[in-house]
């Protein structure tokens, strides 16, 4: 693929910040728009209050997202590592 305005440039990079590979550009052409993805979103969202789809475990992530997130901001306030 080349680039396009309907294409992203993913490059990949080792543990010494060494390219792993030349870049590749991924076609996105397929890929919905603004409101395509905010209806794929709603959907979900309606899906789960109806208790058709389980997010048990994307609930967990967000969760333990935010808990690094605010230690983090613990940390940088207080000057210390916060343990988690």
């Amino acid at each position: 693929a080349r680039a396009t305005e309907e294409s992203l440039e993913a490059h990949e990079r080792d543990e010494a910040a060494e390219f792993k590979r030349p870049d590749e550009w991924l076609d996105t052409s397929d890929e919905p728009d603004h409101d395509g993805l905010c209806r794929r979103e709603q959907e979900v969202f309606l899906a789960a209050i109806k208790g058709e789809l389980d997010v048990t475990d994307h609930l967990e992530d967000a969760v333990n997202s935010l808990r690094i997130v605010l230690a983090a901001d613990q940390a940088v306030r207080e000057g210390r590592t916060v343990d988690l």
